[in-house]
């Protein structure tokens, strides 16, 4: 009887450690894609087709090129307001980068020690 009662509080323990439960609670935002960049100015990025010639006599030297990897070579080259992919030379996509917004916060000002603390602080 003992080993049952055992066995079964055994089981019970393990069974408790084995299946997880969820207690987190989170906050679900969608935002459709084509509104994530509302807020944001419009900016001119290259066009699909164009060569790495013709990005760079447009828009300058990249702040980072990164090498080519995979079959087809794919490359992308970083510039400050968005990322261009290459297979081979030509673009193949744009993406704009992401910039997280600056929140304003205003600095809280810290609180000065009173005089009667200061002196009861010098006293101990």
């Amino acid at each position: 009887m003992f080993r049952l009662k055992f066995l079964s509080g055994s089981l019970l323990l393990l069974s408790a450690a084995i299946i997880p439960v969820d207690n987190s609670i989170a906050e679900e935002i969608r935002i459709p894609v084509g509104e994530q960049a509302k807020t944001q100015p419009a900016v001119d990025m290259p066009a699909k087709g164009m060569s790495k010639e013709r990005v760079k006599s447009l828009f300058g030297e990249p702040l980072e090129e990164v090498p080519a990897k995979g079959q087809p070579p794919i490359s992308r080259w970083k510039y400050q307001e968005f990322t261009v992919y290459f297979d081979s030379n030509t673009v193949i996509h744009c993406v704009r980068n992401f910039h997280p917004k600056a929140e304003s916060v205003e600095p809280q000002p810290a609180e000065a020690p009173s005089i009667e603390n200061s002196s009861e602080n010098l006293a101990q």
